[in-house]
């Protein structure tokens, strides 16, 4: 298999993958790295895990729909067009609501939410721009578990200097994958006869009081007190990432990629976490 990425700087060719340049908004030489492949998968934007300024606010839809209308331009202008197009898109479709069980079917809970209307118009930019003759699919990326970024390290070295207590209420959901399962969940839907919409969540959400319970109960560190809503609030003021990221959240199922065969290798937290802590 070949693999050719799109990046902001291009990079000398290694281990049989390419790197070309592009700037993630416009269509230019780049396109022609999408003639004759079997899919394109973009996962572009910039990251949530920010104050959310009206300027962070601004780059984040943008980055994202710019990025889907340029690949869909792109598309459309090659003569031998990709078999799949997968785009990115996230859980923050459903809104929030830590009673109910989320899946591809359900509709959004609050959809003036900010990150409600991003994914919206996210999903809307690549069905606007998709050309005939590719197969679109979208996978809703939940609370990703990874050894190198997002989630995990911030809240594993919290719970190692032995203030690991859940932020807030602790009952918000934790829709949670593992990222060894993320990848594999991408790759499974290039091939045919997949879903046009999966979840990009493992089958067992937690609450987060549960999800660091168990990361103490793996480090070996004794029960922490909690982070009360108004201390993250405080600290957004200073920079750190938009308080609701943490003090609220959603149970997403992935009932669409179970029942089209999906095999998950970590679909319980324990050993997800066992599995990267081992592994930091």
């Amino acid at each position: 298999m070949e693999v050719t990425i799109l990046s902001r700087s291009s990079k000398p060719e290694s281990g049989g993958v390419q790197t070309i340049a592009w700037d993630a908004r416009t269509v230019g030489e780049w396109k022609h790295a999408l003639e004759g492949a079997h899919a394109v998968i973009n996962l572009a934007g910039r990251s949530v895990a920010t104050k959310w300024t009206p300027m962070a606010k601004k780059e984040i839809e943008s980055s994202r729909v710019e990025s889907t209308r340029a690949i869909g331009i792109a598309l459309d202008q090659v003569s031998d067009k990709p078999k799949v197009w997968i785009n990115a898109s996230a859980i923050g479709f459903y809104g929030y609501n830590d009673a109910a069980r989320k899946d591809e079917t359900s509709a959004p809970e609050q959809p003036e939410e900010f990150l409600t209307e991003v994914c919206r118009k996210w999903e809307d930019a690549a069905r606007s721009s998709c050309p005939a003759g590719v197969n679109l699919r979208f996978v809703r990326i939940g609370v990703v578990l990874g050894p190198g970024g997002g989630a995990l390290p911030p809240l594993l070295q919290l719970t190692k200097l032995f203030i690991g207590g859940h932020v807030g209420s602790g009952k918000q959901g934790q829709s949670w994958i593992h990222l060894d399962d993320l990848v594999a969940q991408f790759l499974w839907m290039t091939e045919a006869d997949r879903p046009a919409i999966i979840n990009g969540t493992a089958p067992n959400p937690v609450d987060f009081s549960t999800l660091m319970a168990t990361l103490r109960r793996i480090v070996g560190r004794p029960w922490a007190p909690p982070a009360p809503s108004f201390a993250l609030q405080l600290a957004s003021l200073f920079g750190a990432p938009e308080p609701e990221l943490v003090t609220r959240g959603n149970y997403v199922l992935p009932k669409a990629a179970l029942e089209a065969g999906f095999e998950f290798k970590f679909p319980d937290l324990e050993p997800a976490l066992r599995n990267l802590v081992g592994q930091s």
